[in-house]
């Protein structure tokens, strides 16, 4: 959204800052009629600068030109001009033609003056979106001048707000080319053209012909063959297979992780059981078997009692084999789940605690 600034009026913001000015030489502060007129920093710089002044030849004057060569001029024309009202209306009378110049400095700053030819002197007007102390949007002083010579003048000002819109953005571009780079362009080119300029120049006899009949030989004075051969075995980037990362295949284990699962397996297949061993030896490992039957109990002769007793036997043999593979399970998973806690971060005595709560749990889960 565009926004819409009206010119200055003249007519309205000028008397009151005019009336101001001679009251310069009476009181070191400025003003508080004065304060309302300028832009937000310079009515800050006034303000705050005035009130620690202690010294009778400082003059709130100066702090409204920015330059202190200038601000000196400026209290010089402001001492030696004269102020006077106009007898019926009591304000300070303007010239006729007040000429109104605008600069764009940037998207948010536009300045508008306003030279008072009478008075020697240039006011520099900023517009103000939002001026809450001055009384709300419009346009403040932003600097007081001595009015400078035809040759001082600044071309930059236009006479109207959109053509200082237009000058703004031709200034930019042209900054922006003068930024480009082209002289570094131009010499880069110029070295190009030596560096390839010394290959035009050298003559052909300085480049050795081959010979014919001469065998091509490589680096190192090998030929072009023996030298490419040496790349045979060379294991390629992108070759996901290679022979030196083979592993031998995994040979039998030794560890028994599975003997609960085998042996649930054979109980529900109908599978036969190990045969009970007879003092800590197996049937086919006894040294001697009439010495390991002498070693045995007394069973009853008769050949049912016989059999029941060895299928007892064989029962507690799985019974006891199956308790020692369910408390190993047991203790492994109970081992892995420390280790997943500890790997977590969980300390020891909150796994303890968490364990023994679950215990408790399933006593309860007993009970019921």
């Amino acid at each position: 959204m565009v926004e819409l600034i009206n010119p200055p009026e003249t007519r309205e913001l000028l008397p009151p800052l005019l009336a101001c000015l001679p009251l310069a030489f009476v009181s070191p502060r400025a003003p508080p009629a004065l304060l309302p007129l300028l832009s937000p920093i310079l009515r800050q710089r006034v303000g705050v600068l005035s009130s620690l002044s202690t010294s009778a030849t400082e003059s709130w004057l100066q702090l409204l030109c920015w330059d202190a060569d200038k601000a000196e001029r400026l209290r010089a024309i402001i001492d030696g001009a004269t102020f006077e009202p106009h007898p019926v209306s009591g304000e300070i009378e303007l010239p006729d033609q007040l000429p109104v110049t605008y600069k764009r400095v940037d998207d948010e700053t536009l300045k508008a003056q306003v030279p008072i030819t009478d008075y020697s002197i240039t006011v520099v007007y900023l517009w103000c979106p939002t001026d809450a102390e001055g009384g709300g949007r419009g346009w403040r002083v932003a600097e007081l001048l001595p009015l400078e010579g035809p040759a001082d003048e600044d071309q930059t000002w236009a006479v109207s707000i959109g053509e200082a819109n237009s000058l703004s953005k031709a200034q930019l571009m042209a900054d922006a080319l003068d930024e480009t780079p082209q002289d570094n362009t131009v010499e880069n080119d110029d070295d190009d053209d030596d560096y390839w300029a010394q290959y035009d120049a050298t003559p052909g006899s300085k480049t050795p012909a081959q010979r014919a009949g001469s065998s091509k030989l490589g680096p190192s004075g090998l030929s072009e063959q023996s030298y490419f051969s040496q790349y045979g075995d060379v294991q390629p980037a992108m070759d996901n297979h290679d022979p030196n990362e083979e592993q031998p295949e995994v040979g039998p284990s030794s560890l028994n992780g599975d003997m609960l699962a085998n042996l649930l397996r054979r109980q529900v297949n109908g599978d036969s059981v190990d045969e009970p061993r007879t003092n800590g030896y197996s049937p086919g490992q006894a040294p001697s078997d009439s010495a390991a039957q002498a070693l045995n109990h007394p069973r009853p002769a008769s050949i049912s009692s016989g059999s029941s007793v060895a299928r007892l036997e064989k029962e507690a043999e799985s019974q006891s084999t199956y308790e020692v593979g369910v408390k190993q399970h047991i203790s492994t998973s109970i081992k892995s789940l420390f280790r997943l806690a500890r790997a977590t971060g969980m300390p020891r005595a909150e796994f303890q605690s968490l364990v023994s709560t679950e215990l408790e749990f399933l006593h309860m889960t007993d009970d019921e």
